[in-house]
């Protein structure tokens, strides 16, 4: 599922037509995208004009005229793109905005995504810190270790309401550069050590992956594909997929296994248990 670099590189894919208006809404009604909100309830939209957007973790928001906010979930196979006036709708375009000159498009093959319309002011507002904020403090991190130190440290990194954003090869990451196997209990972890990690690798992905890619691109995003500048060589982000992958600073063979649910890399020399 994308991560919030990656998130935030699809939201700017829509961006760049920030301050058009919508003339028309199309949507595939029926589609397991709109469990949280009646397709109908898009045609709010028209006549109204894109006045700005953000990303908060794995959410995107993109404020219309009127306090109207449309939140976009990408699931594992989701992906925003920008296409021409002219466009022939596909299969798996479960929503487009028509703009005068051109659409924004929400495809999506397997339906793991959502959309939710918002009319209140800043919904993002009463989600948790992201990483990257300033609320993300020190003192916050003490305060969620104390109430979840039961957790393993890879389950405690993916919990939303924790680390909104972090997902599964973020957490890898991090674990890896506090040099502390996934499955450690958190209430072992110094609170400033674990804030620094976290942040490292968070700012980090936002310029490897958010800021090198973020040339809107005709295909769109979708997790896995066209991203040409990744996080370097001395991360585990490019040895963690492959079979046989070492880790960077020792070079022994990563091990591999299920923690919290999800596949994990480690290893096993430099991350303690």
């Amino acid at each position: 599922m994308p991560e919030l670099a990656e998130v935030e590189l699809a939201r700017r894919q829509w961006a760049v037509c920030e301050g058009e208006e919508v003339v028309s809404v199309q949507s595939h009604g029926k589609t397991r995208i709109y469990r949280d909100c009646p397709a109908p309830a898009l045609r709010e939209l028209r006549g109204k004009s894109i006045q700005s957007s953000r990303a908060h973790g794995k959410r995107m928001f993109f404020t219309f005229e009127d306090e109207l906010h449309l939140e976009l979930h990408l699931g594992m196979t989701g992906k925003l793109y920008v296409s021409s006036a002219s466009h022939e709708e596909h299969r798996h375009d479960h929503l487009i905005l028509w703009l005068k000159e051109s659409c924004l498009v929400f495809s999506d093959y397997r339906q793991f995504g959502r959309v939710m319309l918002h009319d209140v002011c800043a919904p993002w507002e009463s989600l948790p810190p992201q990483p990257q904020d300033d609320a993300f403090t020190q003192k916050y991190v003490q305060q969620k270790i104390e109430r979840h130190g039961r957790k393993p440290l890879k389950a405690f990194l993916l919990d939303q309401t924790i680390c909104p954003g972090v997902g599964n090869w973020m957490a890898d990451e991090i674990c890896w550069k506090l040099a502390l196997h996934p499955a450690i209990p958190t209430a072992k972890l110094n609170a400033s050590s674990l804030r620094k990690a976290i942040r490292f690798v968070t700012l980090g992905a936002l310029k490897h992956i958010a800021d090198k890619n973020s040339k809107p691109s005709l295909d769109g995003f979708a997790p896995g594909s066209y991203v040409a500048q990744v996080p370097p060589k001395s991360w585990l982000f490019q040895y963690r997929w492959k079979a046989g992958g070492h880790c960077p600073k020792c070079k022994v063979e990563l091990e591999r296994g299920t923690i919290a649910t999800r596949t994990t890399a480690w290893c096993a020399k430099c991350q303690r248990e």
